[in-house]
């Protein structure tokens, strides 16, 4: 269920999960009962719903997929001659049916078209691949065994499943059903290579595993014949089943209702969503990170289009704004494409004054910003926040404890924006009265609200550099929940950055105790580099970046942590993986020029503690010209100029560092 759940949001792709069930049911039960011309098909159910799914989401191709699925498992029962005669009648009676599916799919707005989207999203699936976290793979590590034992969390239901259908593997084997296992081992397959089709292999590993395991019990547990006709006594139903059977089913049915207990007691008091990434919380509603109130206010204050969104909140946007409101991008990767996936993603990271947003704020007018602040990547995508709150091109107009708004400051906009404007530094999010007593019927839906609020406005406030008012509010919400892992992730940092190290350490090592993270690993490995406790930060980048699903930048920092214990080899070959691992590419190269001038920088001092002067001038100025705007790389480039002698070179390479200072 919980990986069902994950893929029927309130989006197009729950129609997808939804129809996908319904034919494999119909399917394999066609499949195992087909050949009996007395029993009822379901059959003709199929292409009705392809009518539907061909014009709710292009998912309706996994539809095709098990049709040809289906035929797999005719055909790899052919080599069994008692098996013919069933295939011919099942196959005589499909065949109609089938044929017409195929040709519903051309009953939509685009007939034939259709099939050409299918095209289109393939070739930017290695986009997403790299990208978007749904679409990213599953890596075993021992955080994954963690994770797959962890009897109250509701992920590790793919593990265990996972496990489930390698045993129904076997023994759809031992039964000689080669298509079901075929069927359960590819489905496996794709799961684990991403994340978005948990929900597909669940729906076949219940189909077919519980009917293989169904059977196979009922034919372990069949009454044995009897030896000798003499012996005429008819067995009770007792001696079907040996001594020991009764009492184990009852152990384990009471073992599954105590786990089935226990977890629905986790959702229903919000424990689970509390104490996990998730962005929803129990019973019905919008979740709490979407701004809705920030878009009130757009609406409410009239502010000029266009707007410009990161992009997982354009679905939002769309559902919320439409049509007075166009949204800058959203997750389909139809029609937007590649090049403006990375152009949103560059514009924010950018400062407010640089020319990117100049020239794209004037080639598609854009005039408002909205962007998400809340936990779980809301601060990470948008690190500009501090810089947009002190803009005079961009001002602040709204802020709350998960979005903010900005307005640009033009002629036309100059009267709205001077009106709305306010300052960043002063907003209070939450008051806390330490000495109020406690609301008496608060229910635990609104604890949970409030808990995100305090911990959405800590982390945006130490965004903000606000320390001591981030520190008091993440205490407010650590005393209605303390086992959330980004909420001691945040006290780190915030203990970090006012200089006490100590208790940040305690405070991260707690975060991954309770959720190992790679963000928390990268922080921890980087409070080591700054107490030059570099064997420790080595041994946490390597053993994060192994099990890592995105370990470019963990392989640079351990590269750079090799460096600091005069290991230029192990270096050498740490920069080669992030490079190799880099998502950096077919496309994205622009956003990588500081990571890769970082890689360029660490193989030229690599190359230096092994003696070559020549290779590290060659990396370094690989790396001067990524990033031709850091002083720092023109002063190291200066530097190897003058071990080499080149004087001349080594004073204009120092100019240069000068005018970037």
């Amino acid at each position: 269920m919980p990986l069902i759940a994950n893929r029927t949001q309130p989006r197009a792709e729950m129609f997808t999960t939804l129809l996908f069930a319904a034919f494999l049911s119909i399917l394999w039960h066609y499949y195992r009962t087909g050949q009996d011309t007395t029993t009822r098909s379901f059959l003709w159910l199929l292409p009705i719903l392809m009518l539907a799914w061909v014009n709710l989401h292009p998912g309706f191709a996994a539809g095709l997929a098990l049709c040809g699925a289906y035929l797999l498992l005719e055909v790899l029962d052919l080599p069994f001659p008692e098996h013919r005669a069933a295939i011919r009648t099942r196959l005589h009676r499909a065949w109609p049916w089938l044929t017409s599916l195929v040709i519903t799919t051309l009953v939509n707005p685009w007939g034939l078209n259709i099939y050409r989207v299918l095209f289109r999203q393939q070739e930017a699936q290695s986009l997403h691949n790299q990208w978007v976290v749904e679409w990213e793979g599953i890596r075993p590590s021992w955080n994954s065994l963690r994770q797959a034992i962890h009897v109250r969390d509701p992920q590790s239901a793919f593990w265990w499943l996972a496990a489930i259908a390698l045993l129904c593997t076997a023994i759809a084997l031992w039964r000689k059903r080669w298509g079901a296992a075929a069927l359960l081992l590819t489905s496996l397959y794709f799961a684990i290579q991403h994340v978005r089709l948990e929900a597909l292999f669940a729906c076949v590993t219940v189909v077919l595993g519980g009917t293989l395991l169904d059977d196979t019990w009922h034919g372990l547990t069949a009454a044995k014949p009897e030896k000798s006709r003499k012996k005429k006594a008819v067995d009770s139903p007792r001696s079907k089943f040996p001594a020991w059977q009764p009492a184990a089913l009852l152990l384990l049915s009471a073992a599954l209702t105590s786990l089935t207990s226990v977890r629905c007691w986790d959702l229903i008091t919000n424990r689970y969503y509390l104490a996990s990434t998730q962005l929803s919380l129990f019973g019905p509603g919008i979740s709490w990170w979407f701004p809705e109130r920030a878009l009130e206010f757009v609406e409410r204050e009239k502010l000029p289009a266009n707007i410009f969104n990161t992009y997982g909140l354009g679905g939002y946007m769309t559902w919320r704004l439409f049509p007075d409101y166009r949204d800058y991008i959203d997750s389909r990767a139809l029609p937007f494409g590649s090049d403006l996936f990375f152009q949103a993603y560059e514009l924010t990271v950018q400062p407010p004054e640089s020319p990117v947003w100049e020239k794209e704020a004037d080639a598609r007018n854009i005039n408002t910003i909205v962007v998400p602040l809340a936990r779980y990547d809301g601060i990470a995508l948008f690190p500009q926040l501090r810089n947009f709150c002190s803009s005079q091109l961009w001002r602040p107009v709204y802020l709350d404890e998960v979005s903010a708004v900005f307005l640009r400051r033009t002629p036309q906009t100059a009267a709205l924006a001077d009106r709305l404007q306010i300052d960043c530094d002063k907003v209070e999010f939450i008051k806390i009265d330490k000495d109020a007593p406690p609301l008496p019927r608060e229910t635990r839906r609104e604890k949970a609200e409030t808990f995100n609020a305090l911990a959405n406005a800590a982390g945006i406030l130490y965004s903000l550099g606000r320390y001591p008012a981030a520190l008091m509010l993440s205490d407010a919400a650590q005393a209605i929940f303390s086992d959330n892992a980004d909420l001691h992730l945040t006290r780190a940092l915030i203990l970090q950055h006012t200089g006490h190290a100590p208790e940040a350490e305690s405070e991260l090592r707690t975060s991954l105790a309770l959720q190992p993270t790679e963000q928390a690993e990268l922080v921890l490995g980087l409070l080591y580099m700054t107490q030059a406790r570099y064997n420790d930060a080595i041994q946490l980048f390597r053993q994060s970046a192994e099990s890592s699903n995105r370990p470019h930048h963990l392989w640079m920092l351990l590269g750079q942590a090799d460096l600091q214990v005069n290991q230029p080899q192990p270096a050498l070959e740490a920069f080669d993986k992030a490079e190799a691992t880099s998502p950096f590419h077919n496309g994205g190269e622009s956003l990588g020029a500081n990571f890769n001038s970082m890689v360029a920088t660490g193989r030229a001092k690599a190359w230096y503690q092994l003696g070559d002067l020549q290779q590290a001038v060659t990396f370094q100025e690989e790396a001067v010209k990524l990033a031709p705007n850091d002083a720092k790389l023109w002063s190291g480039l200066a530097d190897l100029y003058d071990a080499q002698g080149r004087t001349a070179q080594a004073q204009q390479a120092r100019a240069h560092s000068r005018a970037q200072q």
